[in-house]
């Protein structure tokens, strides 16, 4: 069995392993089309991989929700065992869409702004 120490440094390499994943993805975005289609497809990887949930009910280990999801969905007894990790990550990607969505309003408003400062500046003779 793995101390305590052994999760925490294998958590610790699998987000670095995402951060990089991460890294190269958003280099070949522009390959989607559509800028908040984009986005909202990025969000919800960067979601789906990095949520946590305890690995087993009562344990004080984390593990990646995504991979909770497909172990306790194949090796469940329960009708619904995928549930457990699915849950946390759709409540996680509504919160991060419910702020982008927010980021996306209020840049659209900062832009405007600025666009209106610009045009009525004097132009200099």
């Amino acid at each position: 069995m793995y101390s305590a120490e052994n999760y925490h440094w294998g958590l610790v390499g699998y987000y670095l392993g995402c951060l990089m994943l991460m890294l190269f993805i958003c280099r070949f975005r522009k390959i989607v089309p559509g800028r908040h289609f984009r986005n909202l497809l990025l969000l919800f990887i960067a979601t789906a991989i990095l949520v946590p949930i305890y690995t087993y009910p009562g344990s004080s280990y984390f593990s990646p929700a995504w991979f909770v999801s497909i172990f306790e969905g194949l090796t469940g007894e329960a009708e619904q065992a995928y549930m457990r990790g699915v849950q946390p990550i759709l409540v996680c990607y509504l919160a991060v869409v419910c702020f982008y969505i927010i980021w996306a309003i209020l840049g659209y408003r900062r832009n405007q702004a600025r666009v209106i400062k610009k045009s009525t500046k004097p132009i200099p003779e």
